[in-house]
């Protein structure tokens, strides 16, 4: 493959913004930087002469969703064991990941998209727009529901 300065350059001004989105995407640090690299890698081979950031953060979306079907069930990300919490805050700090995890994944795969998307750094709702291909009054919308949803899931859990 041919050196693409344009491409280098459109990588680089979305570096950010789609390094973030992946981390929220995913909640791994590890797993975001793995589906970084290999989003970059499959843009470049198949959309050389492209700089269209929506297909750049679909190409990650799927990426993602492609790892989430073959492994359904990702493990959360461990506590530091440097921390100097006590063994009841490490305990209590673990059932509210698990609460929100369980929650997280009873939303549709669009709903956790959109709220990683709106979580992330960066992301504006005209970002999430372009990337999910729905006007910006349907994201705001569609994130006012999920945001909805998901706080009612996480209120009967806690019932």
């Amino acid at each position: 493959m041919k050196h693409n300065t344009a491409l280098t350059d459109f990588f680089e001004n979305n570096r950010k913004k789609l390094f973030a989105y992946l981390i929220k995407l995913s909640g791994n640090p590890h797993e975001a930087e793995d589906i970084f690299q290999d989003t970059f890698i499959r843009y470049a081979e198949n959309y050389p002469n492209q700089q269209n950031p929506s297909l750049l953060f679909t190409v990650a979306k799927n990426i993602f969703l492609d790892g989430r079907r073959k492994n359904r069930f990702s493990e959360m990300p461990e506590t530091d064991p440097a921390d100097e919490n006590t063994p009841e805050k490490i305990l209590i700090c673990r059932q509210a990941q698990n609460r929100l995890k369980d929650a997280m994944n009873s939303l549709s795969t669009d709903e956790r998209s959109l709220l990683s998307m709106a979580g992330a750094e960066g992301l504006r709702y005209e970002e999430i727009a372009a990337a999910a291909g729905i006007s910006v009054a349907n994201v705001k919308v569609k994130i006012h529901r999920a945001r909805q949803r998901l706080r009612l899931l996480l209120e009967e859990k806690d019932a």
